[in-house]
């Protein structure tokens, strides 16, 4: 009987190739898991609030671990495990699919702890704890806000909106957050209520925060190919820009950005026009007009942009699009005069609050993460039509319409 050396040589080098590259793939596997393992959920730096830990902390739910355990919060805990139980009890098994949720949580609960900005003081037992039950309350409150027919009355969460305002104001706080992709595991395993149809988590919290996100959330679905790292981040990529501005020449330091106000525009002869744009952050300078996107005013404004801002300034490294808006627009809307042209104009829906909205909020900028560099070069740089022709021009046309009415 003669011996297949060479195929077993073949085979054996087969092996070693196979185990090559076994080895390779999995280093680069640990790579690409261990850097995008930022954290994106951290606390707010004592620069940004100062005074102002209202619009920063949690008021009535705590999710997540930087606020678990605060005694004004404590109330609300044994609701959010009656919401737990209400979700699971709609499955066929709900022992099993309460062992299955555990077991995908425990498998990604490295993960989930690398997406914060600090080491968190809890064992795993007690972290897959909190992620489960934080994340089948936010599920659960999804479901019953946007869904008719799933909410009971007397529902102590819904009951009035009071206490609605307050839940929405702690889902949007920076440091009330726990990673987007533990609430899509979950929602992923969890029997969805009939009544709620084939809507997607980003529908349902597109639905939740409807009157915080700056555009019809059916217009939106394209623009999350990219990771969603919270619900905070969900809403903030909701105001990018599709079309994003790379800037080829450095601006200016912050110190020496000169944005003049609304009223002084007005005077150089500069229009400026509402413009339909997609995006709040869509201003831009078109054949001598500033074209600016309508803001609405509502009840937790100020909460959403304080959070915004201090996100991309505590732990992003990139563009400062929310925080050069609100540099801008504090720029332009210095006082009731400027409001009042740009409400005349539909820009804005109120007058006084905007002034004190936009001055109210810290901000800083680098010259490097200001969004709007380009656009301040231009409106320092526009030189408007010679004033005396442009007036000759307006009284010429209001002459002729006086003698087509005679």
């Amino acid at each position: 009987m003669e011996l297949d050396l060479h195929g077993s040589h073949h085979r054996a080098s087969k092996e070693i190739m196979v185990g090559e590259h076994t080895a390779l793939v999995s280093s680069i596997k640990n790579k690409m898991t261990n850097t995008s393992d930022f954290s994106r959920i951290c606390r707010v730096s004592e620069k940004f609030y100062k005074e102002t830990e209202e619009v920063y902390f949690p008021h009535v739910v705590a999710v997540g671990p930087f606020h678990r355990g605060k005694e004004k919060l404590n109330a609300m805990e044994e609701r959010k495990w009656q919401y737990l139980n209400t979700l699971l009890s709609r499955a066929v098994n709900a022992d099993a699919c309460l062992v299955k949720c555990v077991e995908v949580l425990q498998k990604m609960e490295d993960h989930a702890r690398k997406r914060y900005g600090e080491e968190i003081d809890m064992n795993s037992d007690e972290f897959v704890e909190m992620m489960l039950v934080d994340g089948c309350f936010i599920i659960e409150l999804f479901y019953k806000s946007c869904c008719k027919g799933v909410r009971r009355r007397g529902d102590p969460f819904l009951a009035t909106y009071k206490v609605f305002y307050h839940l929405r104001h702690d889902l949007i706080l920076l440091e009330n957050q726990i990673p987007f992709f533990v609430l899509q595991l979950l929602f992923d395993l969890l029997p969805v209520p009939s009544q709620c149809g084939d809507r997607t988590l980003i529908e349902l919290a597109f639905c939740f925060f409807k009157k915080m996100v700056p555009d019809d959330p059916h217009n939106l679905e394209d623009k999350y190919g990219q990771e969603i790292h919270h619900l905070l981040d969900l809403i903030h990529q909701s105001f990018i820009p599709k079309t994003h501005i790379f800037r080829t020449q450095p601006t200016p330091p912050q110190s020496q950005i000169s944005i003049p106000t609304v009223t002084h525009l007005r005077k150089t002869g500069t229009q400026i026009k509402k413009t339909m744009s997609p995006s709040v952050l869509g201003l831009r300078l078109n054949k001598g007009s500033l074209r600016i996107p309508a803001l609405t005013h509502h009840d937790l404004i100020e909460t959403l942009l304080r959070n915004l801002v201090a996100m991309e300034n505590c732990c992003y490294d990139a563009t400062k699009y929310v925080t050069s808006y609100v540099f801008l627009m504090r720029n332009l809307v210095q006082s009731n005069d400027d409001a009042k042209i740009l409400r005349k104009k539909g820009i804005l829906d109120k007058e006084d609050d905007f002034v004190r909205l936009f001055g109210n909020i810290y901000v800083e900028v680098d010259s490097h993460d200001f969004y709007y560099g380009d656009l301040c070069e231009k409106l320092n740089g526009f030189k408007s039509p010679n004033l005396s022709v442009w007036y000759a021009k307006k009284v010429t046309k209001c002459v002729v319409r006086c003698l087509r009415k005679v």
